[in-house]
């Protein structure tokens, strides 16, 4: 009896710290996975002009996260080849596993060229989770390259995104990064309609990006 006893109670434990590390990981790859890998791309290589102003909106969804959502943009012209950029985005999570979130992110960006350009945007990020209370700052420095288009109106960017998290009240930080693809239509009214594919190394999304005024 004694022996069976050690039997269940060594069961009992060793299933309850599996259950707990399965539920840790998965909070922490649904954390790892939604501060930016989501985000629509809405930048382009080109800057748009000293006081001149853009408003775009995008639609995104993902897997296996099971996240889809969407986010607004306005950026705003500082210079010959500066813009100061500001992106709002709501993630909503369809799978149990993950929670949904929220994240605002805001900071120039710099064309280096005709087909380079970087931005270095910071922002806050908050998981709408009672598991997951700390809203953690966090910074997405990007780099595009424009692609040679053979039709004037199509234009092709690849965009390499990091990302580094910083919760100060834990002292924790993380980075890691996201390789994505743009392809941009522009029509004859100037407004440009675009499709991006982000890939990370846990997941994959897709996004749509249509400009409402420039």
């Amino acid at each position: 009896m004694d022996k069976l006893k050690r039997w269940l109670s060594f069961y009992t434990d060793s299933m309850y710290l599996f259950n707990m590390k399965k539920y840790l990981i998965i909070i922490g790859l649904g954390f790892l996975s939604s501060c930016a890998t989501h985000l629509p791309e809405f930048q382009e290589v080109e800057s748009i002009g000293a006081g001149n102003h853009r408003v775009a909106a995008g639609v995104f969804g993902g897997v296996p996260m099971g996240e889809v959502g969407g986010s607004l943009f306005h950026s705003v012209g500082l210079g010959e080849y500066v813009d100061w950029s500001t992106q709002a985005t709501y993630a909503h999570s369809t799978s149990v596993d993950f929670y949904s979130n929220a994240s605002i992110l805001t900071g120039p960006k710099f064309q280096l060229g005709d087909h380079v350009a970087v931005s270095l945007p910071i922002g806050l990020y908050d998981p709408i989770s009672r598991y997951e209370p700390d809203s953690p700052l966090f910074t997405t420095p990007t780099l595009y390259v424009q692609l040679k288009s053979r039709r004037s109106e199509i234009e092709h960017m690849l965009f390499l995104r990091t990302e580094a998290t910083y919760v100060p009240i834990r002292d924790e930080a993380t980075a890691w990064a996201t390789a994505g693809y743009k392809r941009t239509f522009i029509e004859k009214s100037g407004l440009r309609i675009a499709l991006n594919v982000n890939l990370t190394y846990i997941a994959i999304y897709g996004g749509l990006t249509f400009d409402l005024f420039r």
